[in-house]
């Protein structure tokens, strides 16, 4: 059994490893580097018509956003995941399509995609070869994600973004795993990188929006589409129907919406609390009297009084928010508060790194807004990939990818005496 990275390692973005085994192949994840400039997985010729299957672990455009350029250039691969990636999938790739307008695929690429999918469920087997076989397992990091255990020569786990805490949606990532192997994210690997409770996150968040409103200010929330986008509304919800949140309009704009639609559709795999809201009750939160969209009225009007916008997207690389972002710069009463990971080179960095003066669809804009960030992390934070780490049974060998500077390596000193920990590099191979 070899590995080959072709993305992901010591970066964040494009996650994209190649496994083969025996005659056979197996690649992991297939995802772009979104930023001032995009980047690709390092694939080459050969592997788009070479590679005969795919698992995807879940979907996030540096997980899935390469796969219309494969299928563009002949890839014929079979493709494995669970039922809400494959619906999430064509949201997605549909909107980067329309905001980027990309000569490299078209629609009838998305659609080939599409054609590939194989559902695999939770705990299912699943035979690829004679070599391989594989299994997934709940990550608890966005709504069908998933961990793939590789079963062959070696016993293989993959991730893919995981977080063993549970959230308003979701049950926290399987522990006990048996892999001799593991590849795991370290977006949060850092000796510093502690996540607050989701509880006092969320009362933290409150507080900021209360405060704000109470100034006569609007509040501008950037976030994924996908993941964050909803757990961030179920808060705001609960927290609004409880009455700890000011009663003010919150517009949901973007494709967080379609997502929303997804997310309903797919409540089998969401936790018990949030199916029966759903099915059995009439308090279904994706449905709350205290969500508007702004389309129903424009915009400007909407903006007249204090509210909340919860907007794609969570990086402010493109989507709706970059308007509102524009709009809101010149209210010192304002405030746009982040609410996830802002990787290096886009506008969300920029902004939470302090900058005040920032082009926005190619216009310079003064920030007089407030900004904060708070870290409602769809990711494991050190600790917990600690301890995912150390519940895997019969581990001897951990490949650290997905993650940024030092926090690599930060966790590999941590867990350096009981395991052989590797960072590896793009373009690396590695016999197993």
């Amino acid at each position: 059994m070899n590995l080959t990275f072709f993305g992901g390692a010591g970066e964040v973005g494009r996650n994209c490893i190649f496994l083969e085994a025996g005659g056979s192949s197996l690649l992991l994840d297939c995802g772009i580097k979104l930023g001032e400039k995009e980047e690709y997985p390092l694939l080459g010729k050969e592997h788009f018509t070479s590679i005969e299957n795919i698992a995807i672990s879940h979907t996030h455009m540096d997980h899935i956003g390469y796969l219309p350029f494969m299928y563009n250039k002949g890839c014929t691969a079979k493709i494995y995941a669970t039922k809400p990636t494959r619906d999430l999938t064509q949201l997605l790739l549909s909107d980067y399509l329309r905001i980027h307008g990309k000569g490299d695929f078209d629609v009838n690429d998305i659609a080939n995609v599409l054609k590939h999918y194989n559902i695999v469920e939770y705990g299912e087997s699943v035979d690829i070869s004679k070599e391989l076989s594989m299994s997934f397992h709940n990550a608890g990091h966005i709504l069908g994600s998933a961990m793939i255990s590789i079963s062959g020569e070696k016993n293989v786990l993959y991730t893919g973004d995981t977080n063993i805490r549970g959230t308003k949606i979701l049950d926290g990532a399987e522990k006990n795993i048996e892999a001799e192997v593991l590849i795991i994210e370290s977006t949060y690997g850092g000796k510093n990188d502690v996540h607050k409770s989701l509880k006092d996150n969320s009362n933290l968040l409150c507080k900021s929006i209360n405060d704000t409103v109470d100034r006569n200010g609007k509040v501008l929330i950037p976030t994924f589409a996908v993941g964050r986008g909803q757990e961030i509304l179920l808060i705001l919800e609960s927290y609004m129907r409880s009455g700890i949140l000011r009663k003010v309009p919150i517009y949901v704009d973007g494709m967080v919406l379609k997502a929303n639609r997804i997310y309903r559709h797919n409540v089998y795999y969401a936790k018990e609390e949030i199916k029966k809201r759903i099915l059995m009750s009439e308090e279904d939160p994706f449905k709350s009297k205290f969500f508007f969209s702004p389309a129903t009225l424009k915009k400007s009007e909407a903006l007249a009084k204090p509210c909340i916008i919860v907007s794609t997207s969570g990086m402010l690389t493109g989507g709706p928010g970059l308007g509102y972002l524009k709009r809101l710069a010149d209210g010192e009463n304002n405030k746009v508060i982040l609410v996830g990971y802002q990787a290096e080179g886009t506008l969300g960095r920029k902004i939470s790194e302090g900058e005040k003066k920032v082009r926005i669809r190619g216009e310079e804009i003064d920030l007089k807004l407030e900004t904060e960030q708070y870290e409602f992390s769809a990711h494991s934070d050190h600790n917990g990939l600690i301890e995912l780490i150390d519940s895997i049974r019969g581990l001897k060998k951990i490949f650290l990818i997905h993650g940024e500077g030092n926090k690599p390596k930060e966790l590999a000193e941590e867990i350096g005496d009981r395991y052989e920990v590797i960072m590896p590099r793009n373009s690396e191979t590695f016999i197993l």
